[in-house]
């Protein structure tokens, strides 16, 4: 007798209150993009910020988060302790669903 494999729900680093908390306590510095070794074109954190979790995303976001290879290079450097690559991790899950939509 052979059984499915039914594989279970993953959960991501932070959940999207999380995600949104810590997108709320951002001060704006841009630590975290000047550490990271994957932004290729300027890119503000306020803009990031806001196409995290909800509206649409431009093109120059949409780059950066597929060239984003989650390094944690961002974590650090952050004064307020934010894991800008769990937000990261969401903004790619909003590709992933967008991409699957078209």
């Amino acid at each position: 007798m052979s059984s499915v494999f039914k594989p279970e729900p993953v959960m991501l680093h932070k959940t999207g209150p999380q995600v949104l908390q810590e997108i709320n306590a951002c001060i704006g510095c841009n630590e975290c993009l000047r550490a990271c070794p994957a932004l290729a074109e300027p890119i503000t954190i306020d803009r990031l910020n806001r196409e995290t979790l909800a509206g649409g995303i431009s093109p120059a976001v949409a780059r950066f988060a597929r060239t984003c290879y989650q390094c944690g290079a961002c974590v650090s450097p952050c004064p307020v302790g934010l894991h800008r690559d769990a937000m990261m991790m969401w903004l790619k899950v909003r590709l992933l669903r967008k991409t699957l939509e078209e």
